[in-house]
């Protein structure tokens, strides 16, 4: 870790992790091994990294996230409350006929992703897309798109003043 960052009460950060310059972390953070946090990230309470995690520059993770084991998150991404990611389709725990196939989320550049959503095993969220709160993403969402519901589905583009 740097020594420059700060970080709440009651909070497990394995050894490994690295987590840039100015980035403030809340009360009650889990973070498991081989996460990398950039600069300038905001992580709120309560949130749970699973590890082997990459989070970019001037990320927001509010309060109660969890974010599952390999997921990509690049620079500028905002996920609000409560958003949860999971990265095993097949569901195969305790089930050798199945097989663990890793798969999780990658979120790109400057994407919003609204409170208490989910983000279903090996989706991409596109570059500016916005996803609206409680929505469950079962499908990539393209750059730039506005997606509500359950399942996800586009409802337009993102306005060009929202763009960054």
């Amino acid at each position: 870790m740097m020594m420059n960052e700060m970080h709440g009460q009651n909070c497990l950060i394995a050894n490994d992790v690295k987590i840039g310059s100015d980035t403030r972390i809340g009360n009650f953070i889990f973070i498991r091994g081989c996460t990398v946090i950039g600069r300038g990230c905001v992580i709120g309470s309560y949130v749970d990294i699973e590890g082997d995690v990459r989070i970019g520059d001037f990320v927001s993770l509010q309060s109660g996230c969890y974010i599952t084991r390999g997921v990509v998150i690049e620079e500028e991404v905002f996920l609000g409350p409560r958003v949860v990611t999971m990265n095993d389709r097949p569901m195969s725990y305790r089930r050798p006929s199945l097989g663990f196939d890793r798969r999780p989320p990658r979120i790109l550049r400057a994407a919003r992703v609204g409170g208490g959503s989910v983000l279903c095993p090996g989706v991409t969220v596109g570059e500016n897309a916005l996803i609206g709160a409680g929505a469950v993403v079962t499908r990539d969402v393209p750059d730039r798109m506005v997606v509500v519901g359950n399942p996800a589905r586009i409802i337009g583009p993102v306005p060009n003043d929202q763009i960054i």
